[in-house]
């Protein structure tokens, strides 16, 4: 608890120290907007990295973050899982299955998925800002719409996909309980996992379910998104190449 409590004051103090820093570069430079948003989520992702580490640092003994659920230890730890990309500490407790592991590295996650979004924000300001016959809209749509797939495929989509069976199972019982009446009300026969297209499904006894529906409906947006993007210009090019009177492109 007070190696936790530790850390958070640390990595406060290091967010201090770097917006710091940064006023003073941005009143020096003057960059523009979306350097400054590389130089943000640069940062943002290095120190949640960090924190992240010097939490995990237990990554040999990953058991001694989780302690105890309780004084008592009414809910014992049942096993911890260790993910490399991104970095993160998963303790599951024998009430997991309902609601769900606890993440003791969750600050410097939440972190570096903060400065990730910086530097897809810069990467699609610079997009927009240059000199080109696309719209802008399709410039920044084709950065945009795969950082997203990126996001909803690993923050979403890969948990699921590497559980272990034992994991699934439990990962269906505590979607069968939060759906209690709307769910198959039979019991758990076997899972399946397929990656095109993404499915994660568990198979009651009286009906299928896909955990990652929705996920998978955004993906096959962002394809379409990028799809529309790529071809913007192709489309463009085609109608000058016919002749057809050409509109003055977007800026």
């Amino acid at each position: 608890m007070f190696a936790s409590l530790f850390l958070l004051m640390v990595l406060g103090l290091e967010l201090l120290g770097g917006l710091l820093a940064y006023a003073f570069w941005k009143h020096r430079r003057h960059p523009p907007l979306h350097r400054r948003w590389w130089v943000l989520g640069t940062t943002a992702c290095a120190l949640g990295y960090a924190h992240t580490l010097a939490y995990g640092l237990a990554l040999t003994q990953p058991t001694d973050l989780c302690g105890q659920r309780s004084l008592d230890n009414d809910y014992p730890l049942t096993h911890v899982r260790v993910d490399a990309i991104p970095p993160r500490l998963a303790c599951y407790w024998s009430d997991s299955a309902l609601h769900g592991p606890s993440h003791p590295t969750a600050a410097g996650t939440w972190l570096m998925w903060c400065g990730a979004a910086l530097l897809v924000a810069g990467a699609a300001a610079w997009a927009v800002s240059l000199d080109s016959p696309m719209p802008r809209w399709a410039r920044a749509g084709m950065i945009l719409a795969p950082a997203t797939s990126a996001a909803l495929w690993i923050w979403q989509v890969a948990p699921l996909m590497s559980l272990s069976t034992i994991d699934l199972q439990n990962e269906c019982f505590r979607w069968q309980v939060a759906h209690l009446h709307s769910a198959p009300s039979g019991e758990l026969a076997t899972t399946k996992r397929t990656v095109m297209p993404p499915a994660v499904e568990c198979v009651f006894a009286d009906g299928t379910v896909n955990l990652i529906s929705f996920e998978a409906f955004g993906l096959a947006c962002c394809l379409a998104v990028f799809l529309l993007c790529c071809a913007t210009p192709l489309l463009r090019m085609s109608t000058a190449a016919a002749g057809v009177p050409r509109a003055r492109p977007y800026r």
